[in-house]
């Protein structure tokens, strides 16, 4: 067991240590990768204070209790920061979370640095201390990780959905990575929850049942190391923000428009639709918002708030139908015969076979392989 456990805190190591050399070698961080950053060097920090436990390395263990005790309560609002990092202004960002930090300072000062002292009088405090004393705080520490994971994955649920009001391809912005990496995350603390709630119960184990979680993070680390150092930044305007948080206070204003603003919307409306049919902006796989409200010249904000509350559609929904509809075209012709059905895809505007197949088959009912037989 010890030699399985040796192999996977050294492969820990050496990832963390790997990711931060590749963010430290990158000259103009972004915020989101400054805090990426300040995360892996926290499990780095982990990975060597088990290291340390399982090889009875003591100065080790000392050098890193005080970031791998502090780790789940710092990780928390810290994953909330990146998460929201990805999405809103670096202006502020920083500045208005820090009073999500406060609990791990608390945590610091009442509970890690007098255990740490208390430690340095009495060589094997440290197990008493935490097995005994902070044992209800370790399991609240646990439950308040919980807690802010469910609030970054709501965050990010909500702003890829406001992000389908801005871009016609999420491909570029697809961060559907952060959500499995959240969804992962929030299973390893039920995990380290749920042993540590069975040892308060039945018992300690004969082994420290720690390990197992700090394995798990092993692997997690890996994955946000792959995807997480070149991650894509998504700005969204701030009129999707504004809109987004005034909606429900809005939502029985927006059913009734004014006959004035109907008649704006409906010459906007056929305004776009002209352009659509004439000048196929669609097949621009970058199509954005933006973009488009140029071409027919008024703002990204007139066209969002005539598509959602006019046209009932966002610019994504409205832009995919007009690519599957050129989609259908091009496999009905018979200059397209020697065409596979995602090279067509990609002359309509589609960047992904992924979300092609996805979008084509809620369009049509029909995967693009099944469309194409039931013409032949």
């Amino acid at each position: 067991m010890n030699l399985i456990l040796d192999f996977f805190l050294v492969t820990g190591v050496v990832i963390n240590a790997i990711i931060l050399v590749q963010l430290l070698r990158i000259k103009k961080k972004a915020l989101s990768q400054k805090i990426l950053l300040v995360l892996f060097s926290l499990l780095f920090c982990v990975a060597l204070y088990f290291y340390a436990l399982l090889h009875n390395i003591t100065w080790l263990a000392k050098l890193c209790f005080l970031p791998n005790d502090m780790t789940i309560i710092t990780l928390a609002p810290l994953l909330l920061l990146y998460v929201k990092s990805l999405f809103l202004d670096e202006k502020s960002l920083v500045k208005n979370h820090l009073k999500h930090f406060t609990p791990a300072v608390l945590f610091a000062l009442s509970i890690t640095i007098p255990t740490m002292i208390f430690n340095s009088y009495h060589s094997n405090a440290l197990a008493y201390t935490h097995s005994n004393i902070v044992r209800f705080i370790i399991r609240t520490e646990n439950i308040y990780f919980l807690l802010y994971l469910t609030i970054s994955l709501r965050f990010l649920l909500k702003h890829q959905k406001l992000s389908k009001y801005e871009y016609s391809n999420l491909t570029k912005y697809d961060l559907n990575w952060i959500k499995v990496m959240l969804l992962s995350a929030l299973s390893i603390i039920g995990l380290d929850l749920a042993l540590k709630v069975y040892e308060s119960i039945l018992g300690d184990f004969s082994w420290n049942a720690d390990f197992l979680s700090v394995l798990a993070m092993i692997i997690l680390v890996s994955y946000l190391g792959f995807y997480g150092i070149n991650q894509s930044k998504v700005l969204l305007p701030s009129f999707l923000l504004q809109n987004d948080t005034k909606s429900k206070s809005n939502k029985a204003e927006n059913k009734m428009l004014s006959a004035e603003k109907k008649q704006e919307f409906e010459h906007l409306k056929h305004k776009l639709i002209s352009t659509l049919n004439t000048n196929h902006p669609y097949l621009d796989e970058d199509l954005t918002l933006g973009k488009l409200a140029q071409q027919i010249s008024t703002t990204d904000k007139t066209l969002s708030t005539m598509l959602n509350q006019y046209m009932k559609t966002t610019f994504y929904d409205l832009i995919n139908t007009y690519r599957v509809e050129a989609v259908k075209k091009k496999i009905k012709s018979d200059r397209y015969n020697n065409y596979n059905l995602f090279g067509i895809a990609c002359e309509c505007g589609f960047k992904s076979r992924t979300s092609f197949n996805r979008i084509f088959k809620k369009e049509t009912g029909l995967s693009p392989s099944e469309f194409k037989n039931s013409k032949s």
